[in-house]
């Protein structure tokens, strides 16, 4: 890292993987040096209430479900695609939901209306292309954009884009041939931020057999052919769909995906995630808990806070400033930035069984001060399930874990009641 300091402002300048990096402001970001106990996380058990937060569940999915692209379209919630070994009954009332198996990957699409929830959920128009889960997924002006995903034939991971609409009062997918992406990517059903028409996708992975290894797998390190998946910015102007997926300044930090990211303030943050080495190794993932902070005004990267040791939390923006990360999972072991690896089970944790490390936690990060906080509890452990925000209210449906492990039809919805002042 090449400190290549002095400004008027005191700025601390460095380089890191061709992105430039700036440390200012310690109020606004939580740090104030390069050095690595600066940026070193909270102990989670330490943290103190920020939000509160009722939830309580709401109607059931048709199925268990993992990965679905969801999103609020007209003030309800849409769920596409996704995958589940927890079918319930759905092939009965719809014998396409599997494509003729018992379960697995689907193209079913529904949508539930928080006005009317004794309505539960209804089928609309079916995702195209091949039955998928796990595309990058946003919404600008009412429209569900669905990006890439991932299933078990070749090509294994996806590049292509597609539209969702309500239009003339149906349900309408367009394919957008302008705007497929520049590689194959698994957005883990998130991955994304809107900051005004522009649709901003990083922090995800390829799925492909990597050097070394027996059979496919998640790689953030680097996709097939060696590209940059896990450190790549793109922005789609969707006023311009017809100029495609541009490349921003890669993040500096560990190339990982399933990360949190959101935005505030007109600004990106990406809070930690998951380090999927490209070659064969000990552990298939790793804690990735480097954080960062985007500019689009300046297109540089400055480094925050580490977060606590873990992964998979679903990021939700509050309030322009707050951002919620719901249900998260701790591996053995966390990536660093230097590139060397900790081992963080305690000899106790080390004996639990791996599905106890599914959380039901709720984390709040302060965009104003950098402070990071706790939010009331979910009902139900889970981990990284389809989510989306709507006002105060927070929809986090299905996932991975929890006392339905694989996979949750659970919907549950939490209404933010009330901002703790420190």
């Amino acid at each position: 890292m090449a400190n290549l300091k002095a400004t008027a402002r005191s700025l601390a300048l460095f380089l890191v993987s061709g992105a430039a990096l700036v440390t200012e402001n310690p109020a606004l970001l939580g740090t104030r040096a390069c050095c690595a106990e600066e940026f070193k996380a909270p102990a989670q058990e330490g943290l103190e209430p920020m939000l509160r937060i009722r939830w309580r569940l709401g109607p059931d999915y048709p199925m268990g479900i993992q990965d679905s692209a969801v999103g609020i379209i007209h003030g309800k919630l849409v769920s596409a695609g996704g995958f589940t070994r927890h079918p319930l009954n759905v092939a009965k009332q719809y014998p396409d939901a599997f494509g003729g198996r018992p379960s697995g990957f689907t193209k079913l699409a529904f949508v539930f209306d928080p006005r009317n929830e004794s309505a539960g959920w209804k089928r609309i128009a079916d995702m195209p292309g091949p039955a998928r889960q796990g595309p990058a997924v946003a919404v600008v002006d009412d429209m569900l954009y669905v990006m890439g995903g991932i299933n078990y034939t070749e090509p294994l991971t996806y590049r292509d884009t597609y539209r969702l609409q309500a239009k003339d009062g149906k349900w309408v997918w367009q394919e957008l041939a302008t705007c497929q992406l520049p590689w194959p990517v698994y957005g883990a059903a998130d991955s994304t931020v809107v900051i005004g028409k522009r649709l901003y996708l990083l922090g995800v992975a390829d799925r492909f057999q990597g050097p070394g290894a027996d059979g496919a797998d998640f790689h953030s390190e680097a996709g097939r052919g060696g590209s940059p998946v896990g450190r790549a910015l793109l922005v789609l102007d969707t006023t311009r769909l017809e100029d495609g997926w541009k490349r921003l300044a890669d993040c500096p930090g560990v190339p990982k995906f399933d990360t949190a990211v959101a935005a505030a303030g007109g600004r990106i943050y990406q809070l930690g995630g998951i380090f999927a080495p490209l070659a064969k190794s000990e552990l298939a993932y790793y804690n990735a808990v480097d954080s960062w902070m985007y500019d689009p005004a300046t297109d540089r990267w400055t480094r925050l806070r580490d977060m606590p040791h873990g992964s998979n939390r679903r990021a939700l923006a509050y309030a322009d400033r707050y951002i919620v990360m719901v249900t998260g999972f701790k591996y053995a072991k966390t990536r660093n930035l230097d590139g060397t690896v900790t081992g963080v089970y305690t000899a106790q944790e080390k004996a639990r069984p791996f599905n106890t490390f599914f959380e039901n936690t709720v984390l709040v990060y302060d965009t104003r001060t950098g402070r990071l906080g706790t939010a009331d509890r979910l009902t139900e452990q889970t981990c990284y399930p389809g989510a989306a925000v709507l006002g105060d209210t927070l929809y986090c449906l299905g996932g991975e874990g929890g006392p339905r492990l694989y996979h949750p039809a659970t919907l549950q919805i939490g209404k933010i009641i009330d901002v703790i002042p420190r």
